[in-house]
Protein backbone atom coordinates (compact mmCIF):
# COMPACT_ATOMS: atom_id res chain seq x y z
CA UNK A 1 0.00 0.00 0.00
CA UNK A 2 2.85 2.16 1.01
CA UNK A 3 4.83 1.39 -1.99
CA UNK A 4 3.76 4.09 -4.39
CA UNK A 5 3.93 6.76 -2.21
CA UNK A 6 7.35 5.92 -0.98
CA UNK A 7 8.23 5.50 -4.81
CA UNK A 8 7.27 8.96 -5.38
CA UNK A 9 9.42 10.18 -3.08
CA UNK A 10 12.35 8.62 -4.19
CA UNK A 11 11.91 9.26 -7.50
CA UNK A 12 11.77 13.33 -6.49
CA UNK A 13 14.59 13.06 -4.45
CA UNK A 14 15.45 17.04 -4.89
CA UNK A 15 11.61 18.08 -3.88
CA UNK A 16 11.31 15.51 -1.21
CA UNK A 17 14.68 17.02 0.60
CA UNK A 18 13.42 20.32 0.49
CA UNK A 19 10.08 19.96 1.55
CA UNK A 20 10.68 17.43 4.40
CA UNK A 21 14.18 19.66 5.53
CA UNK A 22 11.17 22.62 5.23
CA UNK A 23 9.12 21.06 7.66
CA UNK A 24 12.33 20.51 9.52
CA UNK A 25 12.74 24.02 10.12
CA UNK A 26 9.20 24.92 11.15
CA UNK A 27 9.53 22.12 13.90
CA UNK A 28 13.22 23.25 15.29
CA UNK A 29 11.71 26.32 15.54
CA UNK A 30 8.90 25.06 17.59
CA UNK A 31 11.02 22.88 19.89
CA UNK A 32 13.87 25.77 20.88
CA UNK A 33 11.29 28.03 21.37
CA UNK A 34 9.24 25.90 23.99
CA UNK A 35 12.39 24.98 24.99
CA UNK A 36 14.18 27.58 26.09
CA UNK A 37 11.66 29.99 27.50
CA UNK A 38 11.03 26.87 29.91
CA UNK A 39 14.43 25.94 30.06
CA UNK A 40 15.60 28.82 31.80
CA UNK A 41 13.67 29.34 34.85
CA UNK A 42 13.32 25.50 35.71
CA UNK A 43 17.12 25.90 35.53
CA UNK A 44 16.94 28.76 37.92
CA UNK A 45 14.35 26.47 40.07
CA UNK A 46 16.44 23.35 40.07
CA UNK A 47 19.16 25.17 41.48
CA UNK A 48 16.94 26.84 44.50
CA UNK A 49 16.23 23.25 44.99
CA UNK A 50 19.89 21.83 45.71
CA UNK A 51 20.13 24.44 48.68
CA UNK A 52 20.56 21.41 52.19
CA UNK A 53 17.52 23.05 53.56
CA UNK A 54 13.54 22.59 53.93
CA UNK A 55 11.61 25.90 54.03
CA UNK A 56 12.87 29.52 52.53
CA UNK A 57 11.45 32.68 54.36
CA UNK A 58 11.03 35.56 52.54
CA UNK A 59 9.10 38.59 53.38
CA UNK A 60 5.45 38.51 53.28
CA UNK A 61 4.90 40.37 50.02
CA UNK A 62 7.89 39.18 48.32
CA UNK A 63 8.56 38.78 44.55
CA UNK A 64 11.19 36.21 44.44
CA UNK A 65 12.47 37.32 41.42
CA UNK A 66 13.50 40.85 42.28
CA UNK A 67 14.24 40.43 45.91
CA UNK A 68 16.99 42.12 46.92
CA UNK A 69 18.75 44.01 49.88
CA UNK A 70 18.14 44.00 53.64
CA UNK A 71 15.06 43.08 55.11
CA UNK A 72 15.00 41.19 58.25
CA UNK A 73 16.94 41.66 61.22
CA UNK A 74 19.07 39.22 63.02
CA UNK A 75 16.64 39.14 65.76
CA UNK A 76 15.06 36.85 63.04
CA UNK A 77 17.41 33.97 63.00
CA UNK A 78 17.07 33.11 67.05
CA UNK A 79 13.00 33.61 66.34
CA UNK A 80 13.53 30.65 63.85
CA UNK A 81 15.57 28.67 65.81
CA UNK A 82 13.97 28.71 69.19
CA UNK A 83 10.36 27.56 67.44
CA UNK A 84 8.92 24.13 68.78
CA UNK A 85 6.80 21.97 67.60
CA UNK A 86 4.96 19.73 69.95
CA UNK A 87 7.40 20.38 72.54
CA UNK A 88 10.52 19.38 70.65
CA UNK A 89 12.88 21.84 68.45
CA UNK A 90 11.93 22.46 65.51
CA UNK A 91 14.84 24.07 63.98
CA UNK A 92 18.21 22.72 63.33
CA UNK A 93 19.74 25.83 61.51
CA UNK A 94 18.17 29.22 59.86
CA UNK A 95 20.61 30.16 57.26
CA UNK A 96 20.28 33.93 56.39
CA UNK A 97 21.37 35.25 53.05
CA UNK A 98 21.96 39.09 51.79
CA UNK A 99 20.56 39.47 48.18
CA UNK A 100 21.80 42.27 45.57
CA UNK A 101 22.49 41.86 42.27
CA UNK A 102 25.86 42.47 40.14
CA UNK A 103 26.78 42.95 36.70
CA UNK A 104 29.34 39.65 35.62
CA UNK A 105 29.30 37.69 32.89
CA UNK A 106 27.82 40.09 30.61
CA UNK A 107 24.19 39.43 32.65
CA UNK A 108 23.12 40.93 35.52
CA UNK A 109 23.82 37.80 38.19
CA UNK A 110 22.42 37.87 41.82
CA UNK A 111 25.40 37.49 44.42
CA UNK A 112 24.52 35.15 47.36
CA UNK A 113 25.70 36.96 50.37
CA UNK A 114 26.46 34.20 52.86
CA UNK A 115 28.32 33.14 56.14
CA UNK A 116 31.67 31.38 55.22
CA UNK A 117 30.26 28.24 57.37
CA UNK A 118 27.33 27.56 55.90
CA UNK A 119 28.31 27.57 52.13
CA UNK A 120 28.44 23.41 52.57
CA UNK A 121 24.85 23.69 53.38
CA UNK A 122 25.05 25.77 49.07
CA UNK A 123 27.45 23.11 47.96
CA UNK A 124 25.46 19.99 48.87
CA UNK A 125 26.74 17.65 46.77
CA UNK A 126 28.77 19.33 44.10
CA UNK A 127 32.17 19.55 44.52
CA UNK A 128 35.11 22.89 44.29
CA UNK A 129 36.51 22.79 40.89
CA UNK A 130 39.53 25.61 41.31
CA UNK A 131 40.52 27.64 44.27
CA UNK A 132 39.09 28.21 47.91
CA UNK A 133 36.27 28.92 49.84
CA UNK A 134 36.35 32.52 51.50
CA UNK A 135 38.89 31.96 53.98
CA UNK A 136 39.51 36.19 54.13
CA UNK A 137 35.69 36.02 54.92
CA UNK A 138 36.27 33.87 57.67
CA UNK A 139 39.18 35.83 59.26
CA UNK A 140 36.77 39.03 58.94
CA UNK A 141 33.75 37.46 60.22
CA UNK A 142 36.41 36.87 63.53
CA UNK A 143 37.75 40.14 63.67
CA UNK A 144 33.93 41.71 63.53
CA UNK A 145 33.04 39.32 66.51
CA UNK A 146 36.22 40.87 68.44
CA UNK A 147 35.12 44.43 67.49
CA UNK A 148 31.36 43.58 68.11
CA UNK A 149 32.22 42.50 71.70
CA UNK A 150 28.90 41.66 73.76
CA UNK A 151 26.70 43.58 71.43
CA UNK A 152 24.56 42.76 68.09
CA UNK A 153 26.61 45.95 66.13
CA UNK A 154 29.91 47.19 66.02
CA UNK A 155 31.66 50.81 64.62
CA UNK A 156 32.03 50.65 61.03
CA UNK A 157 34.37 53.34 61.49
CA UNK A 158 36.85 50.71 63.24
CA UNK A 159 37.15 48.63 60.41
CA UNK A 160 40.54 48.73 58.56
CA UNK A 161 41.48 48.42 54.61
CA UNK A 162 43.61 45.87 55.96
CA UNK A 163 40.73 44.19 57.61
CA UNK A 164 38.46 44.57 54.92
CA UNK A 165 40.35 43.97 51.66
CA UNK A 166 41.12 40.36 52.11
CA UNK A 167 37.60 39.50 52.51
CA UNK A 168 36.39 41.33 49.67
CA UNK A 169 35.93 37.85 47.97
CA UNK A 170 33.49 35.72 45.30
CA UNK A 171 32.97 32.19 44.80
CA UNK A 172 31.24 31.67 40.84
CA UNK A 173 30.01 29.01 39.57
CA UNK A 174 31.85 26.87 36.60
CA UNK A 175 28.99 27.99 34.01
CA UNK A 176 29.73 31.95 35.06
CA UNK A 177 33.41 31.46 34.82
CA UNK A 178 33.11 29.86 31.31
CA UNK A 179 30.62 32.42 30.46
CA UNK A 180 32.84 35.45 31.43
CA UNK A 181 36.23 33.68 30.98
CA UNK A 182 37.14 33.96 34.94
CA UNK A 183 39.27 32.07 36.56
CA UNK A 184 40.64 32.06 40.39
CA UNK A 185 42.25 35.15 41.19
CA UNK A 186 40.58 37.22 38.73
CA UNK A 187 38.95 40.35 40.19
CA UNK A 188 36.89 42.43 39.79
CA UNK A 189 35.13 45.70 40.63
CA UNK A 190 31.30 45.64 42.13
CA UNK A 191 29.73 47.98 45.14
CA UNK A 192 33.07 50.26 44.55
CA UNK A 193 35.01 48.20 45.93
CA UNK A 194 37.85 45.31 44.07
CA UNK A 195 36.52 41.83 44.60
CA UNK A 196 38.66 39.01 44.13
CA UNK A 197 37.43 35.32 42.86
CA UNK A 198 38.78 32.74 45.21
CA UNK A 199 36.69 29.40 43.78
CA UNK A 200 34.59 27.98 41.12
CA UNK A 201 32.62 25.37 42.24
CA UNK A 202 30.53 22.95 40.17
CA UNK A 203 27.48 24.40 37.93
CA UNK A 204 24.62 23.64 40.04
CA UNK A 205 24.58 25.47 42.86
CA UNK A 206 21.43 28.06 44.19
CA UNK A 207 23.67 31.03 43.03
CA UNK A 208 26.14 32.19 40.60
CA UNK A 209 27.45 34.46 42.46
CA UNK A 210 28.17 33.98 46.38
CA UNK A 211 30.16 36.42 48.88
CA UNK A 212 30.89 36.72 52.38
CA UNK A 213 27.94 37.81 54.17
CA UNK A 214 29.72 39.92 56.70
CA UNK A 215 31.64 41.66 53.64
CA UNK A 216 28.58 42.71 52.42
CA UNK A 217 26.99 43.39 55.13
CA UNK A 218 29.57 46.14 55.89
CA UNK A 219 30.15 47.50 52.57
CA UNK A 220 26.14 47.85 51.32
CA UNK A 221 24.48 48.57 55.06
CA UNK A 222 27.42 49.81 57.33
CA UNK A 223 27.29 46.55 59.01
CA UNK A 224 24.14 45.97 60.41
CA UNK A 225 23.31 42.82 60.78
CA UNK A 226 19.94 42.13 58.37
CA UNK A 227 19.43 40.04 55.87
CA UNK A 228 17.09 39.54 52.72
CA UNK A 229 15.81 35.66 53.68
CA UNK A 230 16.80 32.37 55.36
CA UNK A 231 17.09 29.27 54.18
CA UNK A 232 15.90 27.00 57.10
CA UNK A 233 17.13 23.44 57.71
CA UNK A 234 14.08 21.18 60.46
CA UNK A 235 15.01 18.85 62.87
CA UNK A 236 12.76 16.27 61.21
CA UNK A 237 11.92 17.30 57.74
CA UNK A 238 8.80 15.10 57.37
CA UNK A 239 7.47 17.98 59.21
CA UNK A 240 8.47 20.61 56.54
CA UNK A 241 4.44 21.91 55.90
CA UNK A 242 3.55 22.52 59.74
CA UNK A 243 6.77 23.80 60.18
CA UNK A 244 5.85 26.20 57.86
CA UNK A 245 2.82 27.12 58.85
CA UNK A 246 3.79 27.19 62.43
CA UNK A 247 6.89 29.58 61.60
CA UNK A 248 4.94 31.61 59.12
CA UNK A 249 2.54 32.85 61.77
CA UNK A 250 5.41 33.20 64.14
CA UNK A 251 7.24 35.00 62.03
CA UNK A 252 4.77 37.27 60.08
CA UNK A 253 6.61 36.12 57.16
CA UNK A 254 6.36 34.22 53.92
CA UNK A 255 7.42 30.58 54.88
CA UNK A 256 7.48 28.55 51.54
CA UNK A 257 8.57 24.58 50.87
CA UNK A 258 11.49 24.67 49.04
CA UNK A 259 10.15 22.32 46.98
CA UNK A 260 7.80 25.03 45.80
CA UNK A 261 10.06 27.79 44.53
CA UNK A 262 9.69 26.54 40.51
CA UNK A 263 5.93 27.45 41.58
CA UNK A 264 6.93 30.85 43.03
CA UNK A 265 8.96 31.52 40.44
CA UNK A 266 6.12 30.94 38.31
CA UNK A 267 3.92 33.21 39.67
CA UNK A 268 6.21 36.11 39.56
CA UNK A 269 6.22 35.44 36.02
CA UNK A 270 3.13 35.39 35.65
CA UNK A 271 2.75 38.24 32.66
CA UNK A 272 6.04 36.90 31.28
CA UNK A 273 4.58 33.08 31.51
CA UNK A 274 1.36 34.83 28.99
CA UNK A 275 3.43 36.65 26.45
CA UNK A 276 5.75 32.63 26.38
CA UNK A 277 2.50 30.93 26.04
CA UNK A 278 0.81 33.42 23.45
CA UNK A 279 4.45 33.17 21.72
CA UNK A 280 4.21 29.36 21.70
CA UNK A 281 1.02 29.50 20.60
CA UNK A 282 1.73 31.67 17.87
CA UNK A 283 4.80 29.51 17.21
CA UNK A 284 2.81 26.16 16.91
CA UNK A 285 -0.20 27.99 14.24
CA UNK A 286 2.77 29.31 12.05
CA UNK A 287 4.24 25.99 12.01
CA UNK A 288 1.13 24.20 11.17
CA UNK A 289 0.17 26.52 8.46
CA UNK A 290 3.99 26.06 7.32
CA UNK A 291 3.29 22.83 6.91
CA UNK A 292 0.13 22.55 5.41
CA UNK A 293 1.41 25.09 2.96
CA UNK A 294 4.16 22.83 1.89
CA UNK A 295 2.24 19.96 1.27
CA UNK A 296 -1.24 21.46 -0.25
CA UNK A 297 1.70 22.65 -2.45
CA UNK A 298 2.93 19.17 -3.17
CA UNK A 299 -0.47 18.02 -3.58
CA UNK A 300 -1.19 20.15 -6.17
CA UNK A 301 2.07 19.36 -7.97
CA UNK A 302 0.48 15.55 -8.55
CA UNK A 303 -2.33 16.65 -9.67
CA UNK A 304 -1.66 15.07 -13.15
CA UNK A 305 -0.07 12.02 -11.90
CA UNK A 306 -3.31 10.88 -10.32
CA UNK A 307 -4.98 12.08 -13.32
CA UNK A 308 -2.69 9.28 -14.64
CA UNK A 309 -3.13 6.88 -11.78
CA UNK A 310 -7.38 7.83 -12.12
CA UNK A 311 -7.10 6.73 -16.09
CA UNK A 312 -5.64 3.29 -14.67
CA UNK A 313 -8.58 2.47 -12.38
CA UNK A 314 -7.65 4.15 -9.41
CA UNK A 315 -9.89 4.47 -6.72
CA UNK A 316 -10.71 7.19 -5.06
CA UNK A 317 -9.76 5.89 -1.81
CA UNK A 318 -6.74 4.69 -3.14
CA UNK A 319 -5.68 8.04 -4.44
CA UNK A 320 -6.43 9.82 -1.38
CA UNK A 321 -4.58 7.03 0.46
CA UNK A 322 -1.30 7.87 -1.65
CA UNK A 323 -1.71 11.19 -1.32
CA UNK A 324 -2.03 11.37 2.24
CA UNK A 325 0.58 8.50 2.83
CA UNK A 326 3.21 10.07 0.95
CA UNK A 327 2.87 13.71 2.86
CA UNK A 328 3.11 12.09 6.48
CA UNK A 329 6.02 9.81 5.06
CA UNK A 330 7.67 13.62 4.08
CA UNK A 331 6.16 15.08 7.82
CA UNK A 332 7.60 12.03 9.67
CA UNK A 333 10.95 12.51 7.80
CA UNK A 334 10.83 15.84 8.40
CA UNK A 335 9.88 15.95 12.05
CA UNK A 336 13.01 14.18 12.76
CA UNK A 337 15.15 16.57 10.79
CA UNK A 338 13.47 19.03 13.20
CA UNK A 339 14.04 17.13 15.72
CA UNK A 340 17.89 16.93 15.12
CA UNK A 341 17.80 20.31 14.04
CA UNK A 342 16.63 21.35 17.70
CA UNK A 343 19.38 19.11 19.66
CA UNK A 344 22.06 20.70 17.35
CA UNK A 345 20.69 24.28 18.54
CA UNK A 346 20.55 23.11 21.74
CA UNK A 347 24.13 22.14 21.53
CA UNK A 348 25.36 25.72 20.02
CA UNK A 349 23.05 27.89 22.35
CA UNK A 350 24.57 26.23 25.07
CA UNK A 351 28.35 26.43 23.99
CA UNK A 352 28.16 29.83 22.29
CA UNK A 353 26.35 31.33 25.50
CA UNK A 354 26.55 29.19 28.40
CA UNK A 355 24.57 30.81 31.12
CA UNK A 356 21.45 30.10 28.84
CA UNK A 357 19.41 26.58 29.16
CA UNK A 358 17.40 24.54 26.65
CA UNK A 359 15.87 21.89 28.34
CA UNK A 360 14.28 19.74 25.57
CA UNK A 361 11.53 17.93 27.25
CA UNK A 362 9.49 14.50 26.13
CA UNK A 363 6.05 17.06 25.44
CA UNK A 364 8.08 19.10 23.53
CA UNK A 365 9.03 16.73 21.37
CA UNK A 366 6.27 15.02 21.37
CA UNK A 367 3.63 18.43 20.43
CA UNK A 368 6.56 18.25 17.68
CA UNK A 369 5.27 15.06 16.21
CA UNK A 370 1.95 15.40 16.79
CA UNK A 371 2.04 19.11 14.58
CA UNK A 372 4.62 17.20 12.05
CA UNK A 373 2.44 14.43 10.83
CA UNK A 374 -0.74 15.67 12.04
CA UNK A 375 -0.23 18.60 9.77
CA UNK A 376 1.09 16.63 7.44
CA UNK A 377 -1.75 14.51 7.02
CA UNK A 378 -4.29 17.01 7.12
CA UNK A 379 -3.37 19.34 4.77
CA UNK A 380 -2.82 16.32 2.06
CA UNK A 381 -6.23 15.58 2.77
CA UNK A 382 -8.60 18.26 1.37
CA UNK A 383 -6.35 18.63 -2.49
CA UNK A 384 -5.92 15.12 -2.64
CA UNK A 385 -9.54 14.64 -2.39
CA UNK A 386 -10.11 17.45 -4.49
CA UNK A 387 -7.52 15.82 -7.28
CA UNK A 388 -9.15 12.39 -7.08
CA UNK A 389 -12.61 14.21 -7.71
CA UNK A 390 -11.73 15.61 -10.43
CA UNK A 391 -12.67 14.29 -14.18
CA UNK A 392 -9.15 12.33 -15.43
CA UNK A 393 -9.21 14.13 -18.86
CA UNK A 394 -9.24 17.55 -16.52
CA UNK A 395 -6.67 16.22 -14.22
CA UNK A 396 -4.16 15.25 -17.39
CA UNK A 397 -4.75 18.97 -18.32
CA UNK A 398 -3.60 20.36 -14.98
CA UNK A 399 -0.70 22.22 -15.00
Amino acid sequence: MISLPLANILHHKLRSTLCASAVGVGIAMLIVQLSLSHGMLQEVANRMQSVDAELIVLPKHANVIFQGGAIFSDGYVEHLESATLDGRRLVAQAIPVFLETVPLGGQQQRVFGIDPEHMAAFLASRKLCAGDLFRGGAAFKRELDTLRGARRRYDPERVTEEMLAPACELVIDSRLARAGKYAVGDTTTLFGRDFTIVGIVEAGVAGRVFAPLQTLRHILNGGVPWSSMFFVKLVDPEQAERAADLLSSLTGAKVELKSRYGHMLKKSFTQVYLYLNAASATALVVCFLFIMMTMYTLVLEQTRDIGILKSLGASKRRLVFNTVAESVMLCFAGTLIGVALSFLAKALIEALLPLNTVTIEWRWLGLAVLVGIGGGALSAAFPGYRAARLDPAAALSYE
